[in-house]
């Protein structure tokens, strides 16, 4: 049986992710060991893999998860952050999913974003505005266009901020802008009221 966390996620032992994608525990292990499948170690030394990073892994590489698996509910909202830079990425992620118990996600571009969205269905999205491919105001502009993507709510994160930036930030409607480097508890607040603020607006 799946282990509750106080206030956090939902986390598994490696033998109870071995039978949930219908594998060996040694191949579980494996992937473990080399980063493939991320995993907390308990004050034991003990593997644990949260619901969400297995659900997100079993996406990835197109393990099929049971019906009785997604139906599940761990009544928690969605969160994408699209960004370049893994270590960020990786660092709001555990935060957001540890301490704000939301299910999160990484687009590593302004390209992966687009086939992201449509998978993950975020209720909220975090864009990094400078990235190498795709910015952030290229993907914002193609996910208003979508009709079933022109609703959620998007704010801009750079390290970049200045007069010009702001102006193009208010233009291209994001809901929200926070600044590089990020205080993590104004993140978390942020997150929160832009998600009740969808809530309220639907309900």
């Amino acid at each position: 049986m799946a282990r509750q966390k106080p206030n956090g996620p939902t986390y598994y032992t490696t033998y109870q992710v071995s039978k949930i994608l219908g594998v060996s525990l040694p191949t579980v292990v494996n992937w473990v060991n080399s980063n493939k499948m991320r995993a907390h170690r308990t004050p034991g030394g003990h593997r644990r893999i949260a619901r969400n990073d297995l659900i997100g892994f079993a996406r990835e590489f197109n393990y099929p998860l049971s019906d009785e698996f997604l139906a599940e509910s761990t009544g928690r909202r969605r969160v994408l952050i699209v960004d370049d830079e893994r270590d960020f990425s990786d660092m709001v992620r555990e935060y957001l999913t540890i301490k704000g118990q939301f299910d999160v996600e990484v687009a590593d571009s302004g390209f992966a974003a687009g086939y992201t969205v449509a998978r993950f269905k975020p209720d909220i999205i975090l864009m990094d505005i400078m990235m190498p491919d795709m910015d952030g105001f290229e993907v914002i502009r193609m996910l208003r266009a979508g009709r079933d993507t022109r609703h959620i709510p998007i704010v801009a994160c750079t390290a970049y901020r200045d007069v010009e930036v702001e102006r193009r930030v208010q233009e291209e409607s994001f809901n929200g802008f926070i600044q590089k480097p990020l205080k993590l508890d104004e993140l978390l607040v942020l997150v929160h009221e832009t998600v009740n603020n969808l809530q309220a607006r639907s309900a």
